[in-house]
């Protein structure tokens, strides 16, 4: 009778060196995807505001046929001689332009004037939307014919968000926006009929009385305002450099 044997083997495992390899090899993976997580997160965040941002501009072209095409035109004027039938309207030189700013909160639900700047242009600079952001404010302007624009109106009708005084009208109270809640800046303001130099073709968004139209520059940048306990109406303003912005053209009729 022929007997087998078993042979038992036991089994082998990792050495501490093996070990001690592997959970380094191991760190370094899960380190090096902690440390893209806050840019994934971060890029997450950048897009979602530039969609919202995109998605404002049905919501500044209403706030826009609200305001009126004379507020807006004399809110963003930047021609000399527009209603001067002895020749074509100019660029002003060395002289104020204007802007409406529009603001919108981080969600985008909605746009309303927060107050119109002015701004001095040198005849030999083209002031972008971005050198807007540092004007002055203007409560008013006098038309070409001598009529008067109040920018601040604060009746039961404010215009802006700076003549506010929290009327008891809900449809009004409806387009407040709190400061520290002002995160996009929407910059209109009209084309310059010379872009650049003055040699450089008209350019063809000019405005001009006899149309029926009135072209606008807009420029949205975020962030504009953030909340801050110690500023001024809990907000502080985000240097232009430090924010994100697109522009496009849009159009009012009159």
């Amino acid at each position: 009778m022929i007997k087998f044997k078993t042979k038992y083997v036991l089994p082998t495992g990792f050495t501490l060196i093996e070990v001690i390899i592997s959970l380094g090899v191991f760190g370094l993976i899960i380190g090096g995807l902690f440390s893209l997580l806050p840019w994934g997160v971060d890029n997450i965040n950048k897009l979602s505001d530039r969609n919202t941002a995109l998605g404002l501009v049905d919501a500044v072209q209403v706030e826009l046929e609200r305001l009126g095409f004379s507020v807006v035109e004399h809110g963003t004027k930047r021609l000399d001689g527009l209603y001067d039938a002895s020749g074509s309207p100019t660029d002003i030189s060395n002289g104020d332009i204007r802007s409406l700013i529009l603001v919108a909160p981080k969600n985008g639900g909605k746009v309303s004037l927060e107050r119109v700047i002015e701004v001095f242009q040198s005849s030999q600079k083209r002031l972008s939307g971005r050198d807007l952001a540092d004007g002055k404010d203007i409560e008013n302007a006098v038309t070409d014919y001598g009529g008067l624009i109040d920018f601040n109106r604060n009746n039961d009708q404010p215009i802006s968000l700076e003549g506010f005084e929290f009327p008891e009208d809900s449809n009004i109270i409806s387009r407040w926006i709190e400061p520290k809640d002002r995160y996009f800046a929407i910059l209109c303001s009209q084309f310059a009929k010379h872009p650049q130099l003055y040699s450089d073709p008209q350019s063809r968004h000019v405005h001009h009385p006899s149309n029926g139209y009135l072209s606008l520059q807009v420029e949205i940048q975020w962030p504009y305002k953030v909340y801050d306990p110690s500023g001024e109406d809990y907000a502080r303003v985000i240097d232009p450099k430090y924010r994100s912005s697109l522009t496009f053209p849009l159009a009012i009729v009159r």
